[in-house]
């Protein structure tokens, strides 16, 4: 295969034209100011620019028994959900019987914030609220009133992956706009985000897990206006 090579000299006379075509996409919809930010994008896939993310604000959740507790039962099935807050949680026994208590689960500010009775050998105690899930087991030595249960949630990596309902790790909640099309296949990387300002709702790209009303209603608390007004089609 022949290659054609064009000249270019140092004669400032030589002529030139160059003609280009501006497409835009359309994603910015008014004049509200525009705030950027670089930030690692998460998640395993390949995103485009307009789409709507979350950050993962909520990590892990770790639990263990209380030294000196008398009971033997077990806690399984322990996570962190969007509004819990770092730090460690408290299962404690308010009132034991023969294969019977009350559990009490306390936040990390000591605020209680859910109670759970069982009773019956083998009976559970299952958590299920908006911070914590877990699930405490009855064992062949019954707990005593003070026996307790740490969970440790520790923080999120406030990295940014797509706005999913679903989720449990922060990223629930819409807080942000991608700006360039990112991969974050091969694992994570450095992404644009947009912060503030108004979108094209015909532009944007939103989990299917969210209506345009939900997310609507989600970022307009960080200053993220979705506006449905203006079509996405290409201007030509």
């Amino acid at each position: 295969m022949s290659l054609t090579v064009t000249p270019v000299t140092d004669n400032r006379e030589d002529p030139s034209i160059q003609a280009f075509a501006y497409t835009p996409d359309q994603l910015i919809a008014g004049v509200f100011p525009l705030v950027t930010s670089n930030a690692t994008i998460t998640g395993g896939a390949a995103l485009v620019r307009g789409t709507v993310l979350g950050a993962v604000t909520v990590g892990t959740a770790t639990a263990a028994a209380k030294a000196g507790n008398t009971g033997n039962g077990t806690i399984t099935g322990v996570s962190a959900q969007g509004n819990a807050a770092t730090g460690v949680y408290k299962a404690i026994v308010e009132a034991a019987g023969t294969n019977a208590a009350t559990w009490n689960l306390y936040n990390p500010n000591g605020d209680l914030i859910d109670q759970k009775v069982y009773s019956g050998s083998g009976a559970t105690a299952v958590f299920a609220n908006d911070q914590i899930h877990a699930t405490i087991t009855d064992g062949a030595t019954d707990f005593v009133v003070g026996d307790e249960f740490d969970i440790t949630v520790v923080a999120g990596s406030g990295s940014y992956k797509m706005a999913v309902k679903t989720a449990t790790d922060g990223s629930q909640i819409p807080c942000a706009i991608l700006a360039d099309d990112t991969d974050a296949s091969g694992g994570d990387v450095i992404g644009p985000l947009y912060l503030t300002g108004e979108f094209n709702s015909n532009a944007i790209t939103l989990d299917t897990s969210f209506t345009l009303a939900a997310a609507t209603a989600a970022l307009r608390a960080y200053s993220i206006f979705l506006k449905s007004a203006v079509s996405a089609a290409d201007p030509s």
